[in-house]
């Protein structure tokens, strides 16, 4: 009996060990499964901070390349627009003087056809009066040579009738 009991205790125990080794293993590879779990987790979630944080430097970065470009689109228009000014300023400004040049040619010609007409008129009555009082020394002149001859003639029929 004892050798059976000893048999038995030894196979319960046996049975037991087994039993208990098994459930250490199903509760190592639960452990194990929930670690992994865990882990997957854990590293999801990091994946999906690290995601979320490249998308929000890749949305800031765009955000940036998009900004310079459009600023250098900006710039460039910019300096177009002014290239475009200052050539209509440009011929603005050229047609103003081509318009006071004329002005001014304009001006002078009429001062001078001014100052032509006051020396003409000048001249003109200075020349009326020389041929006025040139006609007048050469009228007095021929009534003079005609009195003269007149009293000539006088003086020859007073002599002639007085009998000198």
């Amino acid at each position: 009996y004892l050798k059976t009991k000893a048999a038995v205790v030894t196979l319960q125990s046996a049975y037991r060990g087994m039993k208990v080794r098994k459930r250490i293993k199903d509760c190592n590879k639960a452990a194990v499964t929930i670690q992994s779990k865990y882990r997957a987790y854990k590293t999801k979630k990091k994946y999906a901070t690290y995601r979320a944080s490249a998308i929000i430097i890749q949305r800031w970065y765009r955000g940036i390349k998009i900004t310079h470009h459009q600023h250098q689109e900006y710039l460039n228009l910019k300096k177009t627009a002014i290239k475009i000014q200052s050539a209509y300023r440009g011929i603005r400004v050229r047609r103003h003087i081509q318009h006071m040049h004329r002005a001014a040619t304009f001006i002078k010609a009429m001062f001078k056809m001014h100052q032509s007409r006051i020396s003409y008129h000048t001249m003109r009555k200075a020349a009326i009066v020389i041929q006025v009082r040139f006609r007048a020394y050469y009228q007095g002149k021929m009534q003079r040579e005609k009195y003269l001859t007149i009293l000539k003639a006088v003086k020859i029929l007073q002599a002639s009738f007085r009998g000198v």
